[in-house]
């Protein structure tokens, strides 16, 4: 697996890989007094623009592909109508993503997640399934990481990476059978409108609630790849106002 540098997406061998585009939060949004419009099309045309860069014909969607938990509205719709055919379309289901196997032209995979070209998949809201914790590289996105920096005197919150280190006694104690020495990687959001700041919480999921990876001693990267420190280290310093 590597970094698509520049972009909230990775590639495997054979995937492009992107998560959390929550379509329909521009109508969410809208319900609450704030106009915008157009995300579907926009998520759609960088989806394929990244396709099209990575030369991938297949694209895995960690989750959450949409804002409402229930419907599959005309917005999902519209985005997998363009992007279908550019890919074969995997969705790993997230905890917004009820109904999505009525859509057309698409497959589902369940909460705990795929095996693709060596590397674990999943939202990160379940558990993974066990084929996973076989893997070196478990791969989630559900944590929506941010990290805001201050330039020019202005604030300027960017999406970033995170690769969380295993402790093998509390993995040990829920996988008999997991690779020697696993490491979590977390997504950037695809999703510009969205974001958590790293120094804020402390991570979403089992795996990192129950200690399996660390979030604290998380290395955090920017999308070009540069590592910035670790989470604890950072969350540190932003509380101490550094």
């Amino acid at each position: 697996m590597s970094f698509v540098s520049g972009s909230e997406a990775a590639v495997s061998r054979s995937a492009l890989i992107i998560s959390d585009l929550h379509i329909g939060m521009d109508a969410s949004l809208f319900s609450r007094g704030i106009r915008m419009g157009g995300l579907a099309d926009f998520l759609a045309r960088k989806t394929i623009s990244l396709l099209k860069k990575t030369r991938r014909r297949r694209l895995v969607i960690l989750g959450d592909v949409k804002e409402n938990v229930v419907s599959t509205g005309f917005e999902v719709r519209s985005y997998f109508s363009s992007v279908s055919p550019h890919a074969e379309v995997i969705v790993c289901k997230g905890n917004h993503d009820g109904n999505m196997e009525r859509v057309p032209g698409i497959s589902v995979a369940g909460p705990g997640g795929i095996v693709l070209d060596g590397i674990g998949m999943l939202h990160g809201h379940a558990w993974p399934g066990p084929g996973l914790m076989g893997c070196e590289t478990i791969l989630m996105g559900h944590n929506h990481p941010q990290l805001t920096f201050f330039e020019s005197g202005k604030r300027e919150p960017r999406p970033v990476w995170l690769f969380c280190p295993a402790s093998q006694e509390k993995i040990s104690g829920r996988y008999p059978r997991h690779h020697p020495s696993p490491r979590l990687a977390i997504m950037p959001q695809f999703n510009p409108l969205l974001g958590n700041e790293i120094g804020k919480f402390g991570g979403l999921g089992p795996l990192l609630r129950n200690g399996l990876f660390s979030w604290e001693r998380a290395s955090v990267f920017t999308l070009g790849g540069t590592r910035l420190g670790e989470a604890g280290e950072i969350a540190r310093a932003s509380f101490s106002g550094k």
